[in-house]
C-alpha cells in the first residue's frame, strides 16, 4: 500500500516536473532559460567547442551547427521520457487514464517549440541577410552612415534605427530564453554578431558627432543594443575588464578619414575632433568587445577558400 503511494506520488510529481518546465520552455520564458534547457544546452555546447578547436577549419562549421538542433530535440525527448515514466508509475490510477491526452498534448506543444525555435532563428538571420547585400565588416559602417547621408534622409536613417532597436530586443529576448539560439550558426557570411555592431557603429559616429542631428531612434538603438550584448555575454559566464578603446573591426579605419567622410557626405559637425572621439569611444567600449567575445567564444571564424593562382 505505502509503495503504491509512494509511486503514484512519484508519477504525478514527474508529470507535474515536466508540464512546468514546458509551460516556462514554450509559453512563459520571461527572457531566461529554464535549468534544463540551460543545462542541456551547456551539456553539448562545452564539449562540442571544444572539439571544434582541434578539427580541420573546414569540418568546424559543421560541427557546432550541430549544438542547437541537438540541444532542442534533447529537451524535446527529455520531456516526452519523463512524461511516459510519470505515467507508467501512474498506471492503474484515476490519473494514468490521461496519459493519452497528455501525450498528444505535449507533442503539439513540442512542435510549437520548434516552430518558436525556427521562427526566432529566421528573424535574426533575415534582417542580417538584408543588410549584408550592402555591408561586410564593421569598417563598413562609415560608407554605410555615408550612402545614407547622400541618397535618404535622416527619417530613412530614424526607418532603419527603430526597425534594429526592434531587432535587438527581439535577439535579446529569444537568445536569452533560448540559448541553443545562441549556438545556431548564421546563415551567411556576415553573422548576426558584426551586423549589430555595424548597425551600432552607425548610430554611434551620428551620436558621437552630430548628437542634436541624430535621428530620435539613435539613442534607443544604442541602449538596447548594449543591453542585448552585456545580457548575451552574462549568459555565456563571459565578463570582461573595463576597456577604454575599442577598435575590433576598425583598425585599418583612421577616425579623421570617418569624420571627412561623414562630413562630405553632409553630416554637420557639432563637436570637434576629440570630443568626438572621447564620445564615440564612450558608445563602442559598451558593446563591441562584448560582441566580439562573444564570437570568439563561439568560435565564429570563417573558412576563407586559398586563391587560385594562375600561370
Amino acid at each position: 500500500m505505502v509503495t503504491a503511494v509512494v509511486g503514484t506520488l512519484a508519477g504525478a510529481a514527474l508529470v507535474v516536473a515536466v508540464w512546468s518546465s514546458v509551460v516556462l520552455t514554450v509559453f512563459t520564458p520571461r527572457g531566461r532559460p529554464t535549468r534544463l534547457v540551460r543545462g542541456v544546452v551547456r551539456a553539448f555546447a562545452g564539449p562540442l567547442l571544444a572539439v571544434a578547436g582541434r578539427v580541420p577549419a573546414a569540418a568546424r562549421e559543421p560541427l557546432l551547427d550541430l549544438c542547437g538542433p541537438l540541444a532542442v530535440c534533447t529537451v524535446a525527448g527529455i520531456w516526452v521520457g519523463v512524461s511516459s515514466a510519470g505515467f507508467a508509475l501512474l498506471e492503474g490510477t484515476p490519473l494514468g487514464e490521461a496519459e493519452w491526452a497528455s501525450g498528444l498534448l505535449l507533442v503539439a506543444v513540442i512542435a510549437t517549440y520548434l516552430v518558436q525555435f525556427s521562427a526566432a532563428y529566421g528573424r535574426r538571420e533575415r534582417l542580417v541577410a538584408r543588410l549584408a547585400g550592402s555591408v561586410c565588416n564593421p569598417r563598413d559602417a562609415d560608407t554605410m552612415l555615408a550612402v545614407y547621408l547622400r541618397t535618404g534622409s535622416r527619417d530613412h536613417l530614424d526607418s532603419m534605427f527603430a526597425e534594429w532597436t526592434g531587432w535587438m530586443a527581439e535577439v535579446e529576448h529569444s537568445h536569452l530564453a533560448h540559448p541553443a539560439l545562441t549556438f545556431r550558426r548564421p546563415a551567411g557570411d556576415l553573422d548576426w554578431l558584426k551586423a549589430a555592431v555595424i548597425v551600432l557603429d552607425v548610430a554611434a559616429l551620428i551620436e558621437a558627432l552630430a548628437p542634436s542631428w541624430a535621428p530620435a531612434h539613435t539613442r534607443a538603438l544604442l541602449a538596447t543594443g548594449t543591453r542585448c550584448m552585456h545580457r548575451l555575454a552574462h549568459g555565456l559566464c563571459i565578463t570582461l575588464p573595463p576597456i577604454p578603446v575599442s577598435l575590433q573591426g576598425r583598425e585599418e579605419r583612421n577616425f579623421s578619414d570617418t569624420l571627412t567622410l561623414a562630413g562630405e557626405a553632409g553630416l554637420p559637425a557639432e563637436r570637434d575632433p576629440v570630443e568626438a572621439w572621447d564620445v564615440f569611444q564612450d558608445l563602442r567600449t559598451g558593446y563591441a568587445p562584448h560582441a566580439y567575445a562573444i564570437e570568439t567564444r563561439l568560435r565564429y571564424d570563417r573558412v576563407e577558400e586559398p586563391d587560385e593562382v594562375g600561370d
